[in-house]
């Protein structure tokens, strides 16, 4: 009995620091994620650079026909062709996402980001730094988001009930 317990602690101090090597070594972004999780976060990232692109055929195929930006508060802010009209006439000066993180529940998903987004509309410059999260919808075997609801805190809300400005 001794010496099985004397070989299952070997192995367990020698197999234990291996594998925490090698889940440190993986992206952190990848690291523990299933498949279609895997595949949000590059879909996420094909969606930024088509936005980045103004390339709507790729920009239709990642957003379900039934697309809609939110306000935080759940209020719809623009459905997709008034979004798609609206990035037809910004110039984007900057539109990056990063922190990317997604997690699948069956046919649904959530993915999270923080954004940044400066650029000019109709003469008028923005500069946004928001928190954003998109619901994504698998239908035959193809991810699309449904929906978008992003938030813009500022320093002076950000600690408040009600930290979004937009």
């Amino acid at each position: 009995m001794k010496l099985l317990l004397v070989v299952f602690i070997n192995l367990f101090f020698y197999v234990s620091p291996l594998q925490t090597q090698k889940a440190a070594n993986q992206p952190a972004t990848q690291a523990g994620l299933d498949p279609s999780s895997t595949e949000l976060v590059t879909l996420t990232k094909a969606w930024t650079d088509a936005i980045n692109a103004k390339d709507h055929a790729k920009l239709e195929a990642l957003m379900a026909p039934e697309f809609a930006l939110y306000r935080w508060s759940g209020e719809p802010l623009a459905h997709r062709s008034p979004w798609l009209n609206y990035l037809d006439h910004t110039q984007i000066k900057e539109y990056t996402v990063r922190e990317i993180s997604a997690r699948a529940y069956g046919e649904f998903a959530i993915v999270t980001s923080v954004c940044t987004w400066a650029g000019v509309h109709d003469g008028s410059s923005f500069d946004f730094k928001s928190i954003m999260v998109d619901t994504w919808r698998r239908t035959d075997g193809k991810w699309q988001v449904v929906a978008r609801n992003s938030c813009s805190p500022t320093p002076a809300s950000a600690s408040t009930p009600s930290p979004c400005s937009r």
